[in-house]
Parts: C-alpha cells; sequence; structure tokens
C-alpha cells in the first residue's frame, strides 16, 4: 500500500512540476486532486446504469460521453505526467479518447458517422486540452482534479443540449419536466455564448454595448429559438406553469423570504464593512437547506427549472462583476469582497459550486431517482460541511494528521447528517432496512472524505454520496 502511495505521490509531482514549468498556475497550498477529475464522468454513467426501464437516447448518448471522458482524463494525465516543452499545445495522444469516444457513439449510440466523428473530437478535444486551457485562462482559480470536474460538466452539458434540441424542434415536448429542460438548455447555451463573446470581442465589456447585445440575443435569438422548439411562448409556459398552482405559488412566495433572507444579511456584511468569517458563510448552506428540501419533497419539477435559471443568473452576475459593468459591478465586488472565501481567486466559484453541488442531482438525465440521491449535496454541504466547519472552529481541539480540521468536527459533520436522515425516515421519506445501513455507512466515508481533502467541498462531496448511493 505505501509503494502505491508513494508512486501516486511522484506521478502527482511530476504532473504539478509540469505545470509550473508551463507558466499554469495551479491553485496555491492544495494537491492536485486527481482522484476527483473524473467524478462527473462516472455519476453520468452511473446514473445510466442505475436505470431501470429502457434509456433514453439523451441518456445513452451521455453515458456513452462519461465513459469517453473517463478516458480522456486517463489519456491527459498520463500526458502531464511525462517531460514537456509545451503542456497548452494539442498533443497527438489526445485523438485515442476522440477516436474511441467515436466508436462507441457508432456502435452503442446507433449515431451516424460524421455525428459520431464530430462529437467524438469534441468530446476527446475538450476534455483534455480544454481542461489546459481552462487552468491557463483562469490562473489560481483551479486544481487539477477541479478543472477536470468543471470542463466535464460543461461538455455534458452542451452533449445533453446538442441532442435533445434538435429532437424537439420535430417533436416539441409535452410533459413539464422535459419544457423545463428546453428552456434551461437554452438558456444555459446563451449564457455561454454571451461569456465567450465578452471574451474574445472587447467591444462588448462596455456597459452600453454589453447589455445591448444581451437584450438583443434575447429578444431576437433566444424567445424566438424557445418559441420553434416548444410551439409556445416559454415566458408564458413559465408564468402558468410557476403560478397555476397555489402550492408552487406558497412555495415561490418561501422562497423568496428565504432569498430576502439572504440579500439582507449580505448587505449587512457590506454597509458593516466586515468580512465574514466561514460560520457566517455556512449560514448560506443552512439557508440552501431550508430551499432545497421542502422543493425536493414537494416541487422537484420547480425546483429544477429555478436551479437552473439561478445558475444562469449567477454566472452573469460574476460576468458583470469581473467587467465591473454600472449599476451592479461595484455593489457585486463589494459583495465579494465581504464574503470572497480563500479558495476564491479571480471568479467567485464557491457559491457556483455551492449551487452546483446542491442541483445536480436534478440536472442529471433521469426522473427515477430516490429522494437521498436527490439529497447528496444538501446532506453533505448543506448540512454535513456547515457542522464540520462550525462545530470543528469553536470546539474542535484535536485535529487530524497534518490538516486544520478536528475530530470534533468530523464527528458533527457524521451526526448532523444522521439526524436529517433519521428525520426523513420518521416522516416516511425514506426506506429503513439495508437502503438506511448502506447509507449510513455513505455518510461516515463521505465525512473522513471531507477531514481530509483540500479539494473544494462544495464540489467533491455532493458527487462522492451521489455515485456511493447510486451504485
Amino acid at each position: 500500500m505505501e509503494c502505491l502511495i508513494d508512486r501516486y505521490k511522484v506521478f502527482e509531482g511530476k504532473i504539478l512540476q509540469n505545470l509550473r514549468s508551463n507558466g499554469i498556475i495551479h491553485r496555491k497550498d492544495s494537491s492536485s486532486g486527481l482522484w476527483l477529475g473524473s467524478l462527473a464522468a462516472i455519476s453520468t454513467m452511473v446514473t445510466v446504469l442505475g436505470e431501470e426501464n429502457s434509456y433514453s437516447e439523451v441518456c445513452l448518448l451521455l453515458g456513452i460521453t462519461g465513459l469517453g471522458l473517463i478516458i480522456s482524463c486517463a489519456c491527459l494525465y498520463t500526458r502531464l505526467s511525462m517531460n514537456m516543452k509545451m503542456v497548452k499545445d494539442f498533443q497527438l495522444v489526445y485523438f485515442l479518447p476522440s477516436m474511441i469516444t467515436s466508436m462507441m457513439y457508432v456502435i452503442l449510440g446507433n449515431k451516424g458517422l460524421l455525428t459520431s466523428v464530430l462529437w467524438g473530437l469534441s468530446v476527446g478535444t475538450l476534455s483534455t486540452w480544454g481542461v489546459v486551457q481552462a487552468m491557463s485562462l483562469f490562473p489560481g482559480c483551479f486544481t487539477l482534479g477541479e478543472a477536470t470536474v468543471v470542463t466535464h460538466g460543461c461538455i455534458l452539458f452542451l452533449l445533453s443540449a446538442a441532442s435533445n434540441l434538435p429532437f424537439r424542434y420535430h417533436l416539441p415536448p409535452i410533459h413539464d419536466d422535459d419544457v423545463a429542460t428546453v428552456v434551461l438548455q437554452v438558456g444555459g447555451l446563451f449564457v455561454m455564448m454571451l461569456c465567450l463573446m465578452t471574451r474574445y470581442f472587447s467591444k462588448l465589456r462596455s456597459s452600453k454595448n454589453f447589455y445591448v447585445t444581451t437584450l438583443s440575443m434575447v429578444l431576437l435569438v433566444v424567445l424566438p429559438v424557445l418559441y420553434n422548439l416548444l410551439d409556445q411562448n416559454a415566458i408564458f409556459w413559465v408564468l402558468t406553469f410557476a403560478f397555476g398552482d397555489m402550492r408552487r405559488v406558497f412555495m415561490i412566495v418561501y422562497w423568496a423570504l428565504c432569498l430576502l433572507l439572504g440579500i439582507s444579511a449580505i448587505t449587512y456584511r457590506i454597509l458593516s464593512n466586515i468580512h465574514a468569517s466561514t460560520s457566517a458563510r455556512k449560514s448560506f448552506h443552512l439557508l440552501a437547506v431550508a430551499v432545497y428540501i421542502p422543493g425536493l419533497i414537494m416541487e422537484p419539477t420547480l425546483l429544477y427549472l429555478a436551479s437552473g435559471v439561478i445558475m444562469a443568473l449567477f454566472v452573469l452576475l460574476e460576468l458583470m462583476r469581473i467587467l465591473n459593468l454600472p449599476p451592479l459591478g461595484e455593489l457585486l465586488q463589494e459583495g465579494f469582497c465581504s464574503f470572497v472565501d480563500e479558495k476564491d481567486s479571480i471568479v467567485a466559484l464557491t457559491p457556483l459550486y455551492l449551487l452546483s453541488g446542491l442541483s445536480f442531482p436534478l440536472w442529471m438525465p433521469t426522473d427515477n431517482l430516490e429522494l437521498l440521491p436527490l439529497l447528496s449535496g444538501v446532506l453533505t454541504v448543506g448540512v454535513g460541511d456547515t457542522a464540520a466547519s462550525t462545530i470543528g472552529y469553536k470546539w474542535g481541539k484535536h485535529k487530524w494528521p497534518g490538516s486544520h480540521k478536528s475530530f470534533e468536527g468530523t464527528a458533527a459533520c457524521i451526526i448532523s447528517q444522521l439526524i436529517l436522515i433519521y428525520g426523513l425516515l420518521w416522516f416516511g421519506f425514506i426506506p429503513s432496512g439495508w437502503y438506511l445501513l448502506r447509507t449510513i455507512l455513505v455518510v461516515i466515508g463521505t465525512s473522513l472524505v471531507e477531514a481530509r481533502t483540500d479539494q473544494v467541498d462544495n464540489l467533491a462531496l455532493p458527487l462522492i454520496m451521489y455515485i456511493a448511493l447510486r451504485i
């Protein structure tokens, strides 16, 4: 075992040294996080394999893509461990995952040769060379594992949209969750396109050009495309869906109150010019728990739609902060300075990670998930990580070897999650027996990872718990 650990450390050291020698800035005071890189792909694969009924085409294609991403991850890390003069240049070995993924699309996905080759090249290129480019564009923001899992998540979203939207052009969706998926995919593509345009066209970084371009794209591109795909007005559908049922109305009012509470806390910190402590930041985790648990139990489709909309809004606000666009640019920067985490750098990734960790089970290509896998993010980062940070900060006297985290914090992490699980069991939302015992073991294992890892908890822990509960 020690021999394997030593070999891993040598392998990791070569990768980090190679990145440094090429001017790529790794997130400081952190390991490479190689184990984290393939978790997004694995979570997609276990989702597909866990489907009891026949697979939808989109679900099957995403499962194939997940396997291709795992191969790409292995090729990327192997290549980075070798001595190279320029790691940011495209490497010939990156064609290997492209070819394998293309063949899987043809054989397993029953796709045409041209489509398979194009998709395979895109997946293989973005998941290898694209990871290095992401670390280069955002220096100091990622570990290698974090950059890999974020890039993989973007690839899975793009492929899902590329396979679903053309199908909806010929057969408009009927069910609410399918309509919400189309709305979120088109909206997500719009936000990604706007970010790329501001990156490569400097004229769009002025406030006037930015707002004119954004409004023009919404009115002339987004809404017409949605109308063609849905055969109805997207704004009218959203309003009808959200406010056409009294239970949804009550849920939205409740969420609005939670949002108002969060905005009030942020405003207080900004006006008081007080930098938020770890405990203060973790209070937003508890607020997220208050939002997600009722939503997952009573209105998962509404929460699915709302989480995607909030993610798009977060990205737009972060873009406005970075570009310092009035009227919100300065205010957003003050909020960033008040609540910045030690793991944040150029981009405020912590809130984006938190929202992704809480929401990603909802974004998976299936509607057959049980409640506990849906609660993976709520349990790990909403409840467990919050308890670990709070208890560990106040009463943590016995530290883990080589870590600032404490045994007391880890115990609080486990106990707090078990309290929530037994509460759900008491109200009949989850089954007992072997399923409950397995969940307890997963909670303990995930909490031990939280105690020992230096990767971003909001990103890593929900993925680990989700995979463990779906296997």
